[in-house]
């Protein structure tokens, strides 16, 4: 059986059929649709395979962008999905199927919801029919819920309460599959939260105010705050996580983001482990190269997400910022030795620009911004997020190298898959070469100690490169 009377609340076990109805669904808006889904699947109770459920077929689809959609809104309507615009759900779109819709009856066959792909409402989606078909306890517990509340109002406004009854359970149930690693993407954005502790952290270099909250249901979550004048592109940058966070990358995630009096703030996912570059030294040299293959692979998987299609060309962008990162240390009062060399190489490989591929970056990836729990590598603090040359993002290795060299190895193999290409080795010599100027200037409007810092640096990195006459630094272990 498939359908019930609007405002009917009916309750049927588990019925194969409704397998096969949402895959012939499936299959009628792939070929409506077409390009414009990314993704399409069965959804709702009626996807748990072992509780009872209303004999309705939700399916969630996943767009980039709704325009899109109702740019075929006829042909939709023509095979039976109608748009229903006062559907009352928030960051979608939802058609509806069944004669009630036609207005030939009284029946609701299909659900059909468009949301945005990456967003926490496909992942809600998707997460949580998992969750529920993995864990047959919590389903249990769920159909129970379905069942006293069908019970209790099984018509009319008692639809309202009905799935009012259920909200509270779907929320916690995501936040404790979060908790318990059955995911690596986020699976809720969360209502406004009551605090009911708030400790500041003061670490990093942000201009944020940072704090770890706690809940009244006991979950800490990181809360950040950031002034107005420096929240310009922070609604995008938590947009961005969110795309990251889609792609299963083990992050700080982000949850919920909004204004508030100072500025904006957003409250991510708690990382309840150490830093990173604290654990990494002490480990066996096998360990800290897995973690090292672990930090490139994930890498790799950030920058699967394309920059955009106005995105700037890369050669003249960055060959611009070399030449004032040049001009910055030409004229800054501290110098260091052997940075003619350094000039030199620039000026001699600004050729190797060309053609380079753009896409999304952290912005400061390095053992700095990860973290250890449970055993597993975490990626924090996306506040530098950019769009640019992948192979750029490596610039940040030097501070990778001085605490590992080791696990600066395996990141980069990890990226590569072993296989690392020359041109990788003479671009990322060119990148940190410009990076190594910029650093001085920026040291020395921090304070003596930063300098002192930059300086050993810059030291460093001419000794890896034989005074940049190696692209292949001494410290690559294959």
């Amino acid at each position: 059986m498939i359908g019930l009377k609007r405002g009917t609340v009916k309750l049927l076990n588990h019925q194969k059929e409704w397998e096969l109805e949402a895959q012939r669904t499936i299959f009628r808006l792939h070929k409506i649709l077409g390009a414009v889904a990314r993704d399409i699947q069965h959804v709702g109770s009626t996807s748990i395979l072992t509780i009872k459920a209303k004999p309705i077929i939700d399916i969630a689809v996943a767009v980039d962008n709704f325009k899109d959609v109702l740019a075929l809104e006829t042909e939709l309507n023509n095979d039976g999905f109608y748009y229903r615009p006062n559907g009352n759900l928030k960051d979608q779109l939802l058609f509806a199927c069944g004669s009630y819709y036609d207005g030939t009856g009284d029946l609701q066959t299909h659900f059909i919801h468009v949301v945005l792909a990456g967003s926490m409402e496909w992942i809600n989606y998707i997460n949580f029919r998992d969750y529920l078909n993995k864990t047959p306890t919590v389903a249990k517990a769920y159909e129970d819920l379905k069942t006293s509340l069908a019970a209790a109002a099984p018509v009319d406004k008692g639809r309202e309460q009905y799935l009012k009854g259920k909200h509270d359970f779907i929320v916690y149930t995501l936040r404790k599959a979060f908790q318990e690693k059955y995911y690596d993407s986020e699976i809720e954005k969360m209502p406004q939260l009551n605090f009911i502790s708030k400790e500041p952290i003061n670490k990093g270099w942000s201009s944020d105010k940072k704090y770890c909250v706690t809940a009244s249901d006991g979950v800490k979550y990181l809360l950040r705050v950031t002034p107005k004048d420096k929240s310009t592109n922070r609604e995008e940058m938590f947009r961005m996580q969110r795309q990251v966070a889609a792609l299963g990358v083990s992050m700080c995630k982000p949850l919920e983001y909004g204004k508030c009096d100072e500025g904006v703030y957003t409250v991510q996912t708690w990382v309840d482990g150490q830093d990173a570059e604290d654990i990494i030294p002490y480990l066996t040299s096998s360990e800290q190269y897995t973690y090292g293959l672990e930090a490139g692979r994930i890498l790799k998987v950030i920058h699967s997400i394309p920059a955009p299609e106005n995105q700037p060309d890369w050669e003249p962008r960055f060959n611009t910022k070399m030449s004032r990162n040049i001009k910055m240390y030409n004229e800054c009062s501290i110098k260091f030795e052997g940075a003619e060399n350094i000039i030199a190489y620039i000026e001699s490989n600004r050729h190797l620009l060309a053609n380079r591929p753009q896409s999304f970056q952290h912005g400061d990836y390095h053992i700095g911004n990860m973290m250890i729990e449970n055993n597993k590598l975490v990626i924090i603090d996306f506040d530098r997020y950019d769009f640019g040359d992948p192979w750029e993002e490596f610039n940040r290795i030097v501070w990778c190298t001085q605490v590992s060299p080791i696990f600066a190895s395996g990141l980069i193999n990890g990226y590569f898959d072993n296989e690392v290409p020359l041109e990788f080795w003479r671009l990322l010599a060119l990148y940190i070469s410009s990076n190594m100027l910029s650093s001085i200037p920026w040291a020395v409007s921090v304070g003596k100690s930063e300098v002192y810092t930059m300086l050993n640096q810059a030291k460093d990195v001419l000794s890896w490169y034989n005074n940049m006459q190696n692209p292949v630094p001494t410290w690559y272990v294959k």
